[in-house]
């Protein structure tokens, strides 16, 4: 069977997510222009059910898989109850499950009259009453531990009904035992790899590793390594195939590669980089962490990837120039294939533009407007 889908990721980063999706389950996605405002941070397509499993088990770049169930205009919150209650919910929840509505709203321009909740509350009377209508029977609310989670959205005029098949977003990777303070999203560390363009058979470094994650995210994505630590919300959805999920589980565990790769990741903290070591063990990937400054080690690699510090949390603004100031001294002195920088900073590019061809990406890291700085000789 074929599902409508709706994919979050990184706003700005929408392309990658697209690019994951095609390589994962072979089908065309593109930028969600109904569930958000100019399709920033989710991505829509079709695909069967096998996707399903396949996204959330295997996806680096994706937060959340959303099975689309309606969606349209509407004037008043009485219209989003009417479309959800159009719905056949008795298809996709048993009656011995129970349910939970989580909601968002964004308007663009002035506010709503209604709330999130006005939005749940919406909602969730409308799959009652569908289930009720269809069975005789009044499907059981559960806030904390729902079987079946419905999401809804409401974009301005616009929203949408669906269910949610991962849970916990998946760039909460399970292996980071060991927690920076100012940790990285994993899907952009992800993100940042496959913008490096790394091969596995080339030397891969993070001058700035903090507690791991852009190294981690290399050999994961060489290792063919799947989200293997935590729960998805899919396995309690009866309606899907859930004995053919168990098998490609299996499948896909036993395509996992033990490569012997040329990942380094340093940081001046010992402490950052003990940490990181434990992460790697956790995340079963081996990356070589050791100690040192990023102004002043060789930095003769392919690869740079790194994630330098904004200033916001610690330091102070001059430090942070400084430091972007030597570390781009120190880069210039070596021959490297392509240089990735996360910053909020326009110093870091401004920087690098005198010594680097560079081009410039708008993210948003939170919800901190930041960029990606790709530096190449």
């Amino acid at each position: 069977m074929m599902y409508e889908l709706i994919a979050t990721t990184v706003r700005g980063l929408e392309e990658i997510a697209i690019n994951e999706v095609e390589e994962l389950v072979g089908v065309k996605a593109e930028r969600d222009t109904l569930t958000t405002v100019g399709g920033q941070g989710r991505i829509k397509f079709k695909a069967d059910e096998k996707a399903i499993f396949t996204l959330n088990y295997c996806s680096n770049s994706l937060h959340r898989v959303i099975i689309l169930l309606n969606y349209g205009e509407f004037s008043t919150l009485h219209e989003i109850y009417e479309a959800t209650k159009e719905i056949d919910f008795a298809k996709f929840i048993s009656e011995e499950q129970t349910f939970a509505v989580v909601a968002s709203r964004f308007a663009t321009q002035g506010s709503h009259d209604f709330t999130s909740l006005d939005v749940a509350s919406q909602v969730g009377q409308g799959v009652i009453d569908s289930f009720s209508e269809s069975t005789g029977k009044r499907l059981k609310v559960n806030l904390k531990h729902p079987d079946v989670v419905i999401s809804a959205g409401v974009v301005d005029n616009r929203f949408w009904i669906g269910i949610d098949t991962t849970g916990e977003s998946l760039h909460k990777r399970k292996y980071r035992v060991y927690q920076h303070p100012a940790p990285l999203k994993a899907s952009i560390a992800y993100a940042m790899v496959r913008i490096s363009a790394w091969k596995s058979h080339e030397k891969f470094i993070d001058p700035f590793c903090g507690s791991g994650t852009i190294p981690i995210e290399a050999a994961r994505y060489a290792c063919k390594m799947p989200n293997f630590l935590r729960d998805f919300l899919f396995w309690r959805l009866k309606f899907l195939p859930l004995d053919a999920f168990r098998e490609e589980k299996e499948r896909v565990d036993e395509r996992i590669e033990h490569k012997n790769l040329e990942i380094y990741g340093s940081d001046v903290s010992p402490k950052h980089v003990e940490g990181a070591r434990m992460n790697a063990d956790a995340a079963r990937v081996s990356v070589k962490f050791f100690e040192g400054d990023a102004t002043k080690i060789k930095l003769d690699y392919d690869r740079i990837v790194a994630n330098l510090p904004f200033g916001l949390r610690f330091g102070s603004p001059k430090k942070v120039a400084k430091l972007y100031k030597n570390f781009i001294q120190n880069l210039k002195e070596y021959h490297w294939k392509r240089a990735v920088l996360l910053t909020a900073s326009q110093k870091l590019h401004d920087l690098a533009v005198n010594y680097f061809k560079v081009r410039k990406m708008d993210i948003i890291y939170g919800k901190l407007p930041s960029f990606i700085i790709i530096c190449e000789r």
